[in-house]
């Protein structure tokens, strides 16, 4: 019986080849999308999930009151572990791993090529018991004696390929630079950490080495349970006592006269990823954005197949007619269409994972996340993707067998089938709901490109065109002010200037007495030269004093919000601030300009001049700022900055970075965001595209000779093409109204993100409208226009 209901289907399918093609078409996109979210939706719900102890390990975070204002600290001091293991029973181990930072960056080298020198990242230093503690795979080397000596290191594989070529480099040496060049032991490789992991690696360093290294008391000089660099994994005997080990941490900190204001909490790993508060928070957003847009996009398809499946209804009455005739029931009826779907279905899932193996990687690239073929392979993976299917074949082909199994013999012989046969109605809600959804997008994507592009061109009070940015190591040491000179007098460069870290990346906070006791506010903290404020465009609200001297560090350049937040006089040049013992005097007061995002509203600055930088910048290093002229042969100067560059720094690979690029680069999620909305809005237009276009043909079918009719009494086929349109166009113009409201809330409330944003226009929602009402309108005009041109003799001849 299944093989002859296969073979039915099958006949089916190729004798309907337009309407397969749409059908199978439509489906399989519809999945290629469901798929490809699916995917990246386990696959971040999956982070930290691989390590054996993954459900007992916990990362404490501290948060502090500074006044008014509150820090969350993710990171503890180097002392914290051992402190908190010998007074917590609860605890059984703990684990310390620190990212290192530093204003220069990592330099490494083999030995063997001295000349090949690499800026490298992802340097984590660790204890000895790294690779026991988690489950990383360590693909050679003894898992306890990897990281017992000082200046051991354990390379990536990708890292010990680049460095090492096909051999093993255990017991070789490798140079790397942090403060000073290190000549690190090649002790073991690891497996390349996984895409899941919120723990990434390149290079693995024992805490040894970098309790060795001449700024080891940066790092390591707390001796208190407080905040610092390192991140602090506890391991615990039981996951219920989260509690009661905040307690007790609690009561240790508050015996520390300096850190008695920390209040601490519990960060479990495998929740670690999704409910981190620092770094790139994009693919979270996306997490909870884009589950809706798969179900959405999933649910137009399959209404898609129901509807064009029920459109061609009347071609199959007469065959069900004669199946019931003879004897089948409505059961068996029905498991034939089911089966029938069933074969659709399966055909569009294999079309719609070739799709997804395809854009996969493009979409990938879009949100810049890499996700490993191996978990695009795993049991978890596979199981969805079979939950899927089979998910997909039952709802296919619920509404298509209800429908066409119950059709009565005696009228579907006759010919004379109901105007409601294959519920026209329900597809009509099907229809303005699938329109509803492609308007919403529209107008979401409308806003969001919108959004970014107002990003790009606001005003942000800082003149960021033409302006390189140029990272400048310690190791320079005293020959800073020198290095500025010579790249000063290269023609094409108007300006120089340097403070101590680069626009829209970071900075340090200074916390300055408020105006009631026990107040503080902190503000952003810029150590720079004199040339900074005019080299970057800044304007002057109240400048300083004729002849005033600014370099000083007991003065600070304020802007506007300091001013407000501080209660300061309307002009408080002169006034005198506190930051503890300190007494800094106001010198001069800048006009607000964005530092950082404009995501969020403009932050108190303080500004510290000075005279003499290079006794600064040679222990922390800086950033030269170079502005260029028009018309200025980039590669040409930026190949002169080199060799400036080179003279006094031969160790580290030189680099750069124009002003503007770094500015547009805080805004690659919403960039993302845009791109992926406009294919998603693209991908469901094109669906109620099709599902309209099933609708038409169903109904236009219906009408058949009511057209002809119209045509002997001497109707043009511009009138009949308006006169069908009209009731399909009610629907576009019924979606319009319920989806504007819910989009223009929904955009509203993304836009509350943002403390500088657009307003929500008329326009968006009429460009939305106008484009959903073109394609309805060249939708069912092919309909409509081949019925008025076919003949009426033939439309009104009776079988």
């Amino acid at each position: 019986m299944i093989f002859n209901y296969l073979k039915i289907a099958w006949r089916n399918l190729t004798k309907q080849k337009l309407f397969s093609l749409i059908n199978i078409t439509g489906l399989g996109v519809g999945l290629a999308v469901c798929m490809m979210i699916m995917m990246y939706v386990a696959h971040e719900m999956s982070y930290d999930r691989f390590h054996k102890n993954a459900d007992l390990i916990y990362m404490p975070q501290g948060q502090i009151k500074q006044g008014s204002t509150i820090m969350n600290m993710q990171y503890m001091s180097y002392a914290a572990g051992p402190l908190i293991q010998q007074s917590q029973p609860t605890v059984k181990a703990y684990m310390r791993t620190l990212a290192y930072f530093n204003q220069n960056p990592v330099v490494v080298n083999d030995p063997s090529s001295p000349g090949k020198k690499f800026i490298e990242d992802k340097l984590l230093f660790t204890d000895p018991g790294f690779f026991n503690f988690f489950s990383f795979k360590l693909l050679s080397g003894s898992v306890n004696d990897v990281l017992k000596r000082p200046f051991t290191v354990v390379l990536s594989r990708d890292i010990a390929k680049k460095y090492f070529g096909g051999g093993n480099p255990v017991g070789k040496t490798i140079m790397i630079k942090t403060d000073s060049t290190y000549t690190y032991q090649v002790t073991g490789v690891a497996e390349n950490a996984p895409s899941n992991s919120s723990i990434d690696f390149n290079f693995v360093a024992s805490n040894a080495s970098l309790l060795a290294m001449k700024e080891a008391s940066r790092y390591t000089g707390d001796k208190h349970i407080s905040y610092g660099a390192f991140g602090l994994y506890l391991l615990l005997k039981n996951a219920a006592d989260t509690a009661k080990l905040a307690r007790g941490m609690d009561r240790l900190a508050k015996k520390e006269k300096d850190f008695d204001n920390i209040k601490f909490s519990f960060n479990a790993l495998v929740d670690s990823h999704l409910k981190n508060n620092f770094g790139d928070q994009s693919n979270i957003r996306y997490l909870k954005i884009f589950p809706l847009v798969a179900v959405l996009i999933l649910l137009l398809a399959l209404v898609n197949y129901m509807s064009l499946s029920t459109a061609r209804a009347t071609l199959r009455a007469k065959e069900v007619g004669v199946r019931k005739v003879s004897g089948a029931s409505r059961k068996t009826i029905a498991t034939q269409f089911y089966v029938e779907s069933a074969v659709f279905t399966c055909i569009s899932f294999v079309l719609g994972y070739l799709l997804c193996y395809l854009i996969t990687p493009w979409f990938l690239s879009i949100i810049q996340l890499k996700i490993d073929n191996s978990f695009l392979y795993s049991p978890t993976v596979l199981i969805l993707l079979f939950s899927l299917l089979i998910i997909t074949i039952l709802i296919a082909g619920f509404y298509p067998s209800m429908v066409l199994s119950a059709f009565k013999p005696v009228i579907t012989l006759k010919g004379k089938m109901s105007k409601q046969a294959g519920g026209v109605t329900v597809r009509k809600v099907f229809t303005t709901l699938q329109f509803a959804i492609s308007i919403g997008l529209i107008v979401c994507g409308i806003v969001i490109d919108r959004q970014v592009s107002y990003f790009r061109h606001a005003d942000t009070g800082i003149n960021k065109d033409n302006v390189v940015m140029i990272p400048i190591g310690n190791s320079v040491g005293k020959k800073y002010s020198t290095l500025k000179q010579e790249i000063q007098s290269l023609a094409g460069v108007s300006n120089v200037a340097t403070s101590n870290y680069a626009m829209f990346k970071s900075y340090n906070m200074n916390f300055f007495d408020g105006k009631t006791k026990g107040e503080s506010v902190g503000a952003a903290a810029i150590v720079a030269d004199e040339n900074f404020m005019a080299a970057l465009g800044l304007k002057w609200k109240y400048p300083p004093a004729p002849n005033a001297e600014l370099a000083s560090r007991n003065k600070t350049i304020i802007n506007e919000e300091t001013i407000a937040e501080l209660h300061l006089p309307a002009n408080p040049v002169g006034s005198v601030l506190k930051s503890g013992d300190q007494k800094i005097t106001v010198s001069g007061v800048l006009k607000n300009f964005n530092f950082t995002t404009m995501a969020y509203a403009v932050k108190p600055l303080s500004l510290v001049v000075l005279k003499d930088t290079d006794s600064y910048f040679m222990k922390f290093g800086c950033n030269l700022f170079a502005r260029i002229s028009p018309h200025t042969n980039l590669p040409t100067l930026l190949g002169k900055m080199q060799a400036i560059y080179k003279k006094y720094d031969q160790d580290t690979p030189f680099d750069y970075t124009f002003m503007d690029d770094a500015f547009n680069a805080q805004y690659k999620a919403e960039d993302r965001l845009a791109s992926i909305f406009g294919v998603f809005t693209y991908v469901t237009i094109i669906l109620a595209a099709l599902g309209l276009f099933g609708l038409a043909a169903f109904t236009i079918e219906q009408r058949t000779k009511e057209i002809g009719i119209r045509k002997v009494l001497g109707a043009s086929v511009n009138s009949i093409n308006s006169l069908l349109s009209k009731d399909f166009l009610k629907l576009v113009f019924l979606a319009i109204a319920i989806a504007s409201p819910i989009a223009w809330w929904a955009m509203r409330n993304w836009l509350q993100n943002f403390a500088y944003r657009i307003s929500i226009s008329w326009w968006m929602f009429a460009a939305a409208g106008f484009v959903a009402i073109l394609t309805a309108v060249v939708t069912v005009s092919y309909h409509a226009v081949r019925a008025a041109m076919a003949n009426p003799v033939d439309s009104l001849r009776s079988e």
